[in-house]
């Protein structure tokens, strides 16, 4: 079985969303052998909008047999016991058997984000959009007026904001372009 290597972000069905963003799911049990630092910041993406809803640490993994897994991991997961639990595992994995062997991440939620999408992430070399806005308006560089209006009200009234005032297309082409301004100027 090979093991899967978890660095910048961790997808997860958009049915947990709530219950990741209220604390009420911390783990994700996965089926097979999955490794992270733990320690790692990683973003927690919803499928299937590939979206970040979240930035997260990673606290540690342990693997189990299927057949010991407990209520309790049940509960962190997000689920009321374990039968509910293999439910749910069976319905994405297929059947699993009680010597298969189960990865349970555990995460702490470092804080919401706005959904940003992946895409947009990656491009961004993983820095937050915010982050890149801040960095941009502080530094006091310039790409070009468009760059600099659409950035500026991403740094004074949040992606969600400029998004519906500006469109999805022309905030990520002003947020990359940004990016790769400061990196130009060796800010970034």
């Amino acid at each position: 079985m090979r093991k899967v290597q978890i660095r910048k972000f961790m997808l997860i069905d958009s049915a947990y969303k709530s219950k990741i963003l209220k604390g009420k799911k911390t783990t994700t049990i996965r089926f097979g052998k999955y490794e992270a630092k733990p320690g790692n910041e990683i973003y927690i993406v919803v499928r299937p909008s590939d979206t970040a809803i979240a930035k997260a640490k990673i606290k540690g993994i342990t693997r189990k047999k299927v057949g010991e897994l407990t209520n309790e991991d049940a509960k962190k997961d997000g689920f009321s016991d374990v039968r509910e639990l293999m439910r749910a595992l069976n319905k994405i994995y297929g059947e699993l058997h009680k010597d298969d062997e189960v990865s349970i991440i555990e995460f702490e939620l470092i804080k919401p984000l706005e959904g940003i999408p992946l895409k947009l992430l990656k491009g961004l070399n993983y820095k937050e959009p915010d982050e890149v806005a801040k960095l941009y308006v502080e530094s006091g560089v310039s790409a070009s007026r468009d760059v600099d209006l659409i950035v500026k009200h991403i740094y004074e009234n949040g992606l969600k904001s400029a998004l519906k005032r500006y469109g999805p297309m022309r905030v990520k082409k002003a947020v990359l372009d940004a990016y790769h301004k400061l990196y130009a100027e060796g800010i970034i």
